[in-house]
């Protein structure tokens, strides 16, 4: 049997302009999974680079870096349609609970950047199976 694990918190953004000056300004604290054209709209998703222990931290990291974004990169920001943050977790197959608290100060900041908060839950990978 396997546990429920935390994953990783992806940052989604949709915007109708292009969003690679903010890809910019992220640098190196930032691993960018995707920026470009999605179907009418431009997208990027990123996850932070290095380890986080929990959603919360990785949320916190994330907020700071938005906030921290230069004028031009805020306006940009601002701009986006949807700001989301997809907390990921694989579901496993024990019967044990598992429980992930987002903070009240993490969520005021959250608000405050005027995104949304989106939970993803990936089933079990089976270990067993040769690729």
């Amino acid at each position: 049997m396997s546990k429920i694990d935390y994953l990783n918190t992806d940052l989604i953004i949709e915007s109708p302009d292009d969003l690679t000056p903010i890809a910019e300004d992220l640098g190196e604290d930032v691993v960018v999974m995707y920026n470009g054209k999605w179907g009418k709209v431009n997208r990027a998703a990123f996850e932070i680079a290095g380890v986080h222990s929990d959603a919360n931290e990785t949320i916190q990291y994330f907020c700071s870096l938005v906030e921290g974004l230069g004028e031009r990169e805020q306006a940009i920001w601002d701009s986006c349609f949807s700001k989301v943050f997809d907390i990921g977790y694989e579901s496993g197959t024990s019967a044990q609970n598992f429980s992930s608290v987002i903070r009240p100060g993490t969520v005021k900041r959250i608000a405050g950047i005027g995104a949304a908060i989106e939970i993803t839950i990936y089933p079990p990978i089976d270990k067993r199976k040769k690729h």
